[in-house]
């Protein structure tokens, strides 16, 4: 048998070594980065809740349409949130994500022309009898066609800019902190806008034009900010272990 090795216990951080770690994101790029994932967000929340709205003159206004929406929303954030963080340490550039939101954007924008087609192909046909189970597996059908592609697109923003926003390890706390808060408050003030603002003033059609137009900004945004908002070309890590707990 082996002897045991026994690990002397690892060091706290001290002042001297916290002024060793590369600075955080300084405070106009962070600003400049909440804002990208609250539009995110924002829009999110509108695609669901002006969704719903879209999908009753399909599938009615039955609590089935209600919960397949936000169970699908729920489905395009775990996958985006996934995805994102793949995305993020492969590409490390937040002008490429525009790669993707631009074909969101466009596939938002035309959502009126053609969500007719993409739906009538995937639910049951009027001359047939609606069962209880394609009841509720329509209205599952129809929103994943128009909105779950987008909805995965802008949640993939959030991890993405996370890992954009940390300077090193040790940073990764508030960096997550501040994006996913800023994502959060951006779906908050997206479900009150749409609920007693947009659908009460516009119609779905100038609604999903001013979404699509708003993914293709923020798009460009991407673009624009990509060499002013990006990580350090060698994120560092401290030289010394961390203080787990013994």
């Amino acid at each position: 048998m082996f002897p045991a090795t026994t690990f002397p216990p690892s060091p706290a951080f001290t002042d001297f070594d916290l002024l060793l770690l590369p600075p955080y994101l300084p405070p106009m790029q962070s600003l400049a980065a909440a804002a990208i994932v609250f539009t995110g967000g924002f829009i999110i929340m509108v695609l669901e809740i002006v969704g719903t709205r879209f999908l009753a003159k399909y599938f009615g206004t039955s609590y089935y349409v209600w919960v397949n929406q936000i169970g699908l929303v729920m489905v395009a954030l775990a996958f985006g949130y996934y995805w994102g963080g793949i995305l993020a340490d492969k590409w490390r550039r937040l002008g490429k994500l525009a790669w993707l939101l631009v074909p969101a954007g466009i596939f938002t924008f035309y959502i009126p022309q053609f969500a007719d087609r993409l739906i009538n192909l995937v639910s049951t046909p009027v001359d047939q009898p609606l069962t209880p189970f394609r009841q509720v597996l329509d209205p599952v059908l129809g929103s994943s066609v128009v909105f779950l592609l987008p909805c995965i697109i802008l949640a993939m923003l959030s991890p993405y800019v996370t890992q954009i926003c940390a300077r090193n390890l040790a940073q990764v706390g508030r960096a997550s902190g501040l994006i996913f808060a800023a994502s959060t408050v951006g779906s908050i003030v997206g479900v009150f806008v749409s609920g007693y603002f947009l659908l009460q003033t516009a119609t779905l059609t100038i609604i999903f034009y001013v979404t699509g137009s708003a993914i293709l900004l923020l798009a460009a945004a991407c673009v624009a900010l990509n060499s002013w908002l990006r990580p350090p070309e060698h994120s560092t890590t401290p030289s010394f272990p961390y203080p787990y707990a013994d």
